[in-house]
């Protein structure tokens, strides 16, 4: 009895290893590195991370609204999957009031890339505005090569100076 007891409690501890481990291999999974990441850094309005044809990313700004004072809004693009892919961020206005800018544009890896862009290329002076990045994706080298979309949460935005 005690050996049946010993070798069914040996294979449930063996099965539950297994599934954990197919659990933390999962694409939907957080990294170590990824986790880490969200601990040390100011994250605002997300995309969250999101897997797109093989494109693991996410876009983010430092904060989710920027009052009288503020200067700068910095977006944040982070891609944890191998390889290199060229983006294009988009700043655009949920209101009537801001202008849209999408001229920044690059080449990410696997490292962070953080953008500063002035609120006063979105916004006139006594003005405020409710906005959204999107980061588009694209195949290395290959502009007409869309791979997907990431788009962060709405973010307000004041513009006194």
């Amino acid at each position: 009895m005690k050996k049946y007891i010993i070798s069914f409690l040996s294979a449930a501890l063996v099965s539950a290893a297994f599934s954990a481990v197919s659990f933390a291999d999962s694409s939907t999974v957080p990294t170590r590195l990824e986790s880490l990441a969200d601990l040390t850094q100011s994250i605002g309005a997300s995309s969250g991370w999101q897997t797109k044809n093989n494109i693991r990313a996410r876009v983010y700004t430092d904060a989710t609204s920027y009052g009288p004072g503020s200067k700068n809004i910095n977006v944040t693009i982070d891609k944890s999957t191998v390889g290199a892919a060229d983006y294009q961020i988009y700043v655009w206005s949920q209101t009537s009031s801001g202008s849209t800018i999408s001229d920044i544009y690059g080449t990410i890896g696997t490292s962070s890339i953080t953008h500063s862009i002035p609120i006063s290329r979105l916004l006139p002076v006594n003005s405020q505005g409710t906005f959204t990045v999107m980061l588009k994706v694209f195949q290395y080298g290959n502009p007409d090569g869309w791979l997907g979309d990431w788009e962060t949460s709405s973010f307000s935005v004041v513009r006194t100076n």
